[in-house]
């Protein structure tokens, strides 16, 4: 039964409209005609657009010093990072910097004189740009505007605008680690120069390499006192049988000896030092060898860091450049006209429906 009555309504409604057709017509007809006349009346604006994917990695040591630096400098950045640079993108600063260098507060016709200007400036721009994500993780920059040529050079104003704050984030603090490492750098160096310093004081006395210098003491003083016993038992034999030798052989063996011991005590006072020194020498050589590694260590982060500080890389793929559009985007004239004269054909159904239908249950 509530079907039936569904039915019969439906079929009472298209009966009143066909009863009223002319009037129907005749509406919808002048909604058509006021969509087409607002059609051409609205300025007509143009749409141009940009579009473009964040690198991965945006530190240039790591990009171009790593092992894999070619993975990380032609990687793409995932949906973290898009959501940052979208909010880069709707920033005030970014806003600001675009609206004052095309003045669009006077091409949108604003008073500078009146209340806010800037607040309505950046509300007219929101209105007219756009940033979106696209299904691809890329990202779109839209710019609708009255004139073709403005609208493309805002595209791309905004995309060099990006590309400047973007690097200029890391920069403010690529400065500060740079400040840091350069100072801890610096430090390390006094500390290696004076490691150095008392090395070459201790270099100064004598001890150049103490394996090898220790090696070849040893060796010199063990022959020399191996020498002095050699010489004083010839001496002692020579003297035995002295009645028989001749004094010469004597003296000769006596002046040997006296030889070997001259040399023996003159390796006493180099031994002597050394084994003074070779402590302190031991203990500053391995100290060095030990921050000569953390000072190299340091050089290696304080060029990474003068990297990224001074350096500067591209901080998007571009995939399309903003071009000047040849047709407007807005208003669409068929879509508006068929939307003015939709509205209008329901507006009249309805009424028609209202004044038959509906009206007369109050009326009783």
């Amino acid at each position: 039964m509530p079907n039936n009555q569904a039915n019969f309504d439906l079929v009472d409604v298209i009966k009143l409209a066909n009863k009223y057709r002319l009037h129907i017509f005749l509406i919808t007809f002048f909604g058509a005609l006021i969509g087409l006349i607002l059609a051409f009346v609205i300025t007509p604006k143009y749409e141009a657009y940009t579009t473009f994917y964040i690198p991965g990695n945006n530190s240039i040591s790591q990009s171009l010093l790593a092992d894999n630096n070619l993975e990380n400098f032609m990687s793409f950045g995932d949906e973290e990072q898009i959501d940052q640079t979208l909010e880069l993108l709707n920033s005030d600063h970014l806003k600001d910097k675009v609206i004052n260098q095309f003045n669009l507060t006077a091409h949108y016709g604003i008073d500078a004189a009146a209340k806010f200007p800037k607040t309505k400036a950046r509300a007219e721009f929101k209105d007219n740009v756009e940033f979106k994500r696209t299904d691809f993780l890329a990202i779109k920059i839209l710019v609708k505007d009255v004139d073709a040529v403005l609208a493309a050079n805002m595209a791309n104003y905004i995309l060099v605008c990006l590309d400047s704050m973007r690097s200029q984030i890391q920069q403010i603090r690529g400065e500060q680690a740079y400040g840091l490492i350069k100072l801890a750098y610096k430090k390390k160096q006094t500390e290696v120069d004076s490691i150095l310093k008392q090395l070459s004081q201790i270099r100064a006395k004598g001890i150049f390499d103490y394996e090898a210098q220790s090696e070849v003491l040893s060796e010199a003083i063990v022959k020399a006192q191996t020498q002095v016993k050699a010489e004083e038992a010839r001496v002692k034999v020579y003297e035995s049988y002295q009645s028989k030798l001749p004094d010469t052989t004597i003296i000769r063996a006596k002046g040997k000896l006296a030889a070997a011991i001259a040399t023996y005590q003159s390796l006493q006072p180099t031994v002597a030092n050394f084994g003074k020194l070779s402590g302190k020498y031991l203990e500053l050589e391995a100290v060095y060898k030990k921050e000569q590694e953390s000072l190299s260590n340091l050089q290696l982060r304080f060029e990474a860091a003068e990297l990224d500080y001074k350096g500067f890389i591209s901080q998007r793929f571009l995939v399309e450049k903003a071009i000047v559009p040849e047709k407007s985007k807005y208003p669409n004239k068929m879509l508006m006209v068929f939307l003015f004269a939709l509205s209008a054909f329901l507006i009249s159904l309805f009424t028609i429906c209202y004044i038959n239908f509906i009206a007369p249950s109050f009326k009783n």
